[in-house]
């Protein structure tokens, strides 16, 4: 049977109050309201129930008696099914009402006394098809019945009891504890119960022994204990005692974890809306993907700033999936990601990719997504940012910090280029003044056929050297492929190797043989070794020794690169400044301090690391990559903040 929706519930419980309200007076019970439970029972003794209050009376969930596995009359005391029965067979002969007061046997194995009451509907021959009513539980009234008619002090039976019970005289004074509430509180028996349990002089204000003599009812409070820091519920009612007088039986339920529990759901829906609103006004969009209703990945909670991030209205998300805003260049792998999380196999938390807005708009996002619960299923809950134009300011900075390198490169190529073009120059007036001569001087063909050739080794010198600038100032898409790590850092000397030579350093290197691929992309990882060996030539202006060497760490699977000078090295102040954008040592003009905090950024956009260690004979870079094939582009790299402020933040 379906679960009765919202409104259903609604209609049900608006009947059922009209006819409690119509059929039962409240002189009828003294028990507070909020202890009613509504039900719907049926010819088989199953419930539909509409309250969690029930768990606390039977012990069982309320989806076990929704799911058909516990029936009512399979926890009715054996001894009152009768009871249960015969009082239905009175309503059908009667005017179908149905009053029964009989005991159950809680999953726990102990007894509890129920009244139940409510309409009997039939069908045309008068049978029975269904009660709906009100149930609650009665036991301590029950007791404190029994114990009223019997008119003397035994309430042994309230020992069995996992609540306190005490009962107290007309002057306040305690005739009878039970074990539970000693076994809390202490023996206290003869003494005031105002000083014993509240130490208080006078009686309580909140006392109900007026109330009980006066109007013979009974009353329900909560307060806090002050010798155990416990919240009770005590529930008082006017009990006849063996001399005749009126005293009062009290039954404490311990609410304390109920009310801390209360508190916490009130405290974390407080701070759920504050979280919300945060996110909103940070325009950090919130998202809860699902399996649902045969379509996934499918939308069940958008917040604001989502909708402000992709256009869509929120009723409008949560009629799509993920697959309706995922670019479709990447919808195959986003979907594959999804299944994996869903299989709840560990995939990397933070993830770049592009959305398509609803005016069809390309945006790149960064979500962070985590597998969670929803509706009692697994989920994905996500907090995704719009970085559209971060990411295009990234790569302003990081180009135009690549063109002041090239900058600087060129100046020193200039330099580099300028010994074979004099040689080319000179070559060529050779060749011209053999070839000028009348007549042709034949005895000169080896020697012209010799310039020729140094023409052309010279001219191939400089071409080379425009090639390596060319290739390395070249914008390019990112690319991430195996490559070679001795052939980039080769490259990077090449490049640097005329601007060592003028300040008189010389270049060691030292590569470990069979070293693996390198997923990586070849020109960003150039940038950064460039940084860091540009670096290390400024620091020896006097000459020196830089030294390049590779190792692979087969245990860790890591690919570890060394770059160290004989340089003037860096005071220990600095070394913890030194990532961070616009930090330069060098004189005002020499530099503007992106260097290294460009190169540690592309190195963690790699998922490496970078360590400097400053020492008097110069400085020491070590830089360890993680070997093995990548499948995400540098995008899809976890360091959210991009290469500037992960440079600044991520030391």
């Amino acid at each position: 049977m379906a679960k009765p929706t919202y409104e259903e519930l609604q209609r049900r419980v608006g009947e059922l109050e009209k006819m409690v309200n119509f059929k039962i007076s409240p002189q009828e019970f003294y028990f507070d309201t909020r202890d009613l439970i509504y039900f719907k029972g049926y010819r088989d003794w199953s419930l539909d129930l509409y309250d969690r209050k029930i768990e606390d009376i039977t012990g069982y969930k309320l989806e076990d008696f929704l799911d058909r596995k516990v029936k009512w009359l399979d926890i009715v005391y054996d001894k009152d099914e009768e009871i249960a029965r015969d009082a239905v067979r009175q309503a059908l002969k009667t005017d179908k009402y149905y009053l029964a007061e009989y005991r159950i046997v809680k999953k726990s194995g102990d007894l509890s006394w129920i009244k139940i009451r409510g309409f009997i509907t039939t069908d045309a021959n008068g049978d029975f098809l269904s009660v709906q009513g009100v149930l609650n539980d009665i036991t301590v009234e029950k007791y404190g019945q029994l114990a009223h008619e019997l008119e003397n002090d035994n309430f042994e039976w309230a020992n069995s009891l996992n609540d306190g019970i005490y009962v107290i005289s007309e002057d306040h004074r305690i005739v009878f504890m039970n074990q539970t509430l000693i076994d809390l509180i202490g023996n206290h028996i003869g003494e005031v119960c105002y000083e014993a349990l509240f130490q208080r002089d006078t009686p309580c204000p909140w006392s109900s022994m007026d109330q009980i003599e006066q109007e013979d009812g009974c009353c329900l409070q909560e307060y806090c204990f002050p010798k155990t820091g416990r919240t009770l519920q005590v529930r008082c009612i006017p009990i006849k005692l063996q001399d005749g007088s009126i005293g009062k039986l009290a039954h404490l339920k311990d609410v304390t974890e109920k009310r801390k529990l209360q508190l916490e759901i009130k405290e974390f829906a407080g701070r759920q809306e504050a979280i919300t609103d945060a996110a909103n006004s940070a325009e950090l969009g919130i998202f809860i993907l699902q399996n649902h209703e045969g379509a996934e990945a499918k939308f069940r909670y958008a917040n604001e700033a989502f909708s402000r991030i992709t256009g869509y209205e929120p009723d409008e998300l949560l009629q799509k999936s993920l697959a309706d805003l995922v670019h479709p260049d990447i919808l195959q792998a986003s979907m594959e990601r999804h299944r994996l999380r869903q299989r709840g196999e560990i995939l990397p938390k933070g993830h770049e990719f592009k959305m398509v807005r609803k005016d069809g708009a390309s945006i790149t996002v960064y979500e962070t997504v985590a597998l969670s619960q929803h509706d009692g299923e697994v989920a994905t809950i996500g907090f995704l940012r719009d970085i559209t134009e971060r990411k295009k300011g990234q790569k302003a900075l990081w180009q135009s910090q690549r063109l002041a390198s090239i900058g600087r490169l060129a100046a020193e190529i200039a330099h580099e280029m300028n010994n074979p073009l004099t040689s080319v120059l000179t070559f060529s007036k050779l060749v011209t003044s053999v070839l000028q001569q009348e007549p042709f001087p034949v005895h000169r063909v080896a020697e012209l056929r010799d310039y020729i050739s140094y023409l052309h080794s010279e001219t191939e010198r400089c071409a080379t050297i425009s090639r390596n600038l060319l290739d390395f100032s070249r914008q390019s898409q990112i690319e991430i492929r195996d490559n070679d790590i001795h052939e980039i850092l080769d490259t990077t000397l090449n490049i640097l190797r005329h601007r060592a030579e003028l300040d008189e350093i010389k270049i060691h290197t030292d590569y470990a043989a069979e070293l693996p691929f390198l997923s990586c992309d070849f020109k960003r990882l150039q940038q950064a070794f460039i940084n860091i060996l540009w670096n290390g030539i400024e620091a020896m202006p006097e000459g020196g020794v830089l030294t390049v060497s590779t190792n692979f760490d087969r245990q860790r699977n890591i690919i570890e690169v060394k770059i160290s000078d004989t340089g003037v090295g860096i005071s220990e102040d600095d070394v913890e400044k030194i990532f961070e954008p616009f930090f330069t040592t060098k004189d005002e003009g020499k530099g503007v301090g992106l260097g290294l905090s460009v190169a540690y950024g592309i190195i963690r956009q790699h998922e490496g690391e970078l360590y400097i260690q400053s020492e008097s004979k110069g400085v020491h870079c070590t830089i360890q990559f993680p070997a093995g094939p990548r499948t995400l582009s540098i995008e899809d790299q976890k360091d959210e903040e991009g290469v500037f402020q992960a440079a600044a933040l991520d030391k």
